[in-house]
């Protein structure tokens, strides 16, 4: 049944029910949205499944936060650079 669902809703071939729970739950913790509303939604009976979507998506947040941090600094280094070779005067 999940095949002909599938395909009645446009979705590509090779899509599993699982895969596509698992990326709804995984959307709905990277929105921010509170676990027990993610438990509810993904009808979880326990919060031990929903942390873990909670946790990667946490992951993902700190290691997007921690290259924004690295770029900026980078990015601020380097107009530094530009600055110090400007000011020379011959």
């Amino acid at each position: 049944m999940m095949q002909h669902w599938t395909r009645q809703a446009g979705v590509p071939d090779g899509y599993t029910l699982h895969g596509l729970r698992h990326t709804f739950g995984t959307y709905l913790a990277e929105c921010n949205i509170q676990a027990r509303a993610i438990m509810e939604a993904m009808g979880h009976s326990s919060m031990t499944v929903t942390d873990d979507y909670v946790r990667e998506a946490n992951k993902k947040r700190m290691a997007v936060d921690i290259a924004r941090a690295v770029n900026e600094r980078e990015a601020k280094r380097d107009a530094m650079k530009r600055r110090t070779a400007m000011r020379v005067v011959g």
